[in-house]
């Protein structure tokens, strides 16, 4: 039986619960906190897979009112791009540094995967953890789960609640090999209800009986809208007028995420905790979408989530990919607006930090982040400067966006190079590359320089270990469109 089995089922049941935080606010016994007037809280809430116009602000199917009044209360990020996969999204969040950097650049980690994020970086909850902040992880970690050293409470968050590898049914809370992947703090346990009802409701009793005097950092990672689909029959109900049931369902799954993000926001008004508080939303990557592979395995997730105008979904370098939607809301602080200034999800480390004023210095952040700074442009609309953004590099090529050129490397056989000009052609629809060489030749170098730069993928490796399920070897980027 794998390692990931022999965690899960035997290990965690001898575990002893380092934290089972019902009253959460009693279960550390830290000194020296700073205060929310000089710190604010911070919620940082992911969405999994969620197309680019799955959203009411963006014209989605569906009304999105929370999601809507949340963008209307702060900055719309209408350039803001995260990493093709959900570990390495999560990774570049919590590191403020590209994966490729360290091994977490080809896909997810999966159920059975005995890897996690290493334990050298240091992580957004650490930082703010020994800065006075009390830290919450709930819903989707996947960023490790074999090793005790890999679970959330041992990588910063005080308090955890949810799944660690991917999910297999929204409402048994089992993963995709059939293993009960449910926990508080370390303790597995069993939950009755909806993944996304579960993880609402405990948001909302935490911010409830939180000391708002406490600085309080939440990172809510829904596994909604993502595969499986599944929703419950109070939100498939309205619906019933769409005869897909796919698209029926998926359409519920965001109505639900919807009210449970309208559930998080109600309790910061309640606890009167609002307009201390950045709230920060967006998709961990773009919505899933069918895709021919070049590897014959034929299509991929059922096509239900729209992307709008951008090609291809999650998984792929394409806009559809790796351009998600995106709001910062700090009242007071931060205008409503709607930015077309380009940011990263690596941003979002050095921002945060920036704002609680955690030091970056040297003897704090040994290893050099990625992003930049970015609450000039949120707070007093200033641009950006100038810069590349590696948007993946791995052993099979990689995208890399400057200015408004962006160059896709696909050295999988038929190996080929592409070059779009995203400002007039945010579509992908003509390959530019024949006609300007010399972007090709710069941006290659620089993707190439990034190459070198490339630990070994932990995921490629980790396929060497002998498992009893069936792991994919990589579908890569197809050039071909969807």
């Amino acid at each position: 039986m794998i390692r990931t089995t022999i965690f899960l089922e035997q290990y965690l049941r001898r575990v002893v619960l380092t934290v089972t935080c019902i009253g959460f606010i009693s279960c550390i016994a830290h000194t020296g906190w700073a205060t929310a007037s000089e710190r604010p809280h911070i919620i940082y809430i992911l969405a999994n897979d969620l197309g680019w116009r799955d959203v009411g602000f963006h014209g989605g199917r569906v009304p999105t009112p929370h999601i809507d009044a949340l963008s209307n209360s702060g900055a719309r990020l209408e350039s803001f791009y995260t990493l093709p996969y959900s570990s390495s999204a999560r990774a570049a969040l919590l590191t403020g540094r590209y994966p490729y950097r360290f091994g977490l650049q080809t896909k997810s980690i999966l159920a059975w995967s005995t890897y996690g994020l290493p334990k050298d970086e240091r992580l957004l909850p650490q930082a703010l953890n020994i800065a006075g902040y009390r830290t919450a992880m709930l819903g989707s970690w996947l960023l490790g789960h074999a090793e005790r050293n890999q679970l959330p409470t041992q990588r910063g968050f005080d308090y955890f609640y949810g799944n660690l590898s991917p999910v297999g049914d929204q409402l048994k809370k089992i993963n995709t090999i059939g293993l009960t992947d449910w926990f508080e703090g370390e303790r597995q346990m069993t939950e009755f209800g909806y993944t996304t009802d579960l993880i609402g409701d405990k948001s909302e009793a935490l911010i409830d009986t939180h000391d708002s005097s406490t600085p309080l950092f939440m990172m809510i990672s829904f596994p909604s809208p993502g595969m499986p689909l599944q929703a419950p029959d109070r939100f498939s109900s309205r619906h019933s007028h769409i005869t897909d049931k796919a698209t029926q369902t998926y359409l519920a799954m965001i109505s639900q995420l919807d009210e449970a993000i309208g559930k998080i926001i109600n309790a910061l008004d309640k606890k009167q905790m609002r307009k201390d508080t950045i709230v920060v939303f967006h998709s961990d990557n773009g919505g899933a979408v069918k895709r021919k592979y070049l590897s014959g395995d034929g299509d991929t997730d059922q096509t239900v989530s729209d992307n709008g105008p951008f090609r291809s979904g999650s998984g792929s370098l394409y806009e559809g990919g790796v351009r998600v939607p995106a709001i910062i809301s700090w009242p007071g602080r931060i205008q409503p607006s709607i930015s077309t200034e380009r940011a990263h999800i690596t941003d979002m480390y050095a921002t945060l930090l920036h704002i609680a004023g955690v030091s970056l210095g040297k003897n704090d952040q040994v290893k050099p982040i990625d992003g930049i700074n970015i609450s000039p442009a949120l707070m007093k609309n200033r641009l950006l400067p100038k810069r590349a953004l590696v948007l993946n590099v791995n052993e099979f090529g990689g995208a890399v966006l400057k200015n408004n050129w962006k160059l896709i490397n696909v050295s999988t056989l038929p190996s080929q190079t592409e070059l779009y000009d995203i400002g007039n052609d945010p579509s992908e629809e003509l390959n530019v590359a024949h006609q300007h060489p010399e972007i090709v030749k710069e941006l290659s170098a620089t993707l190439l320089e990034a190459s070198w730069e490339m630990a070994p993928s932990l995921y490629l490796d980790d396929l060497s270990n002998p498992r009893n399920y069936r792991t994919p070897m990589f579908w890569g980027d197809n050039p071909q469109r969807p």
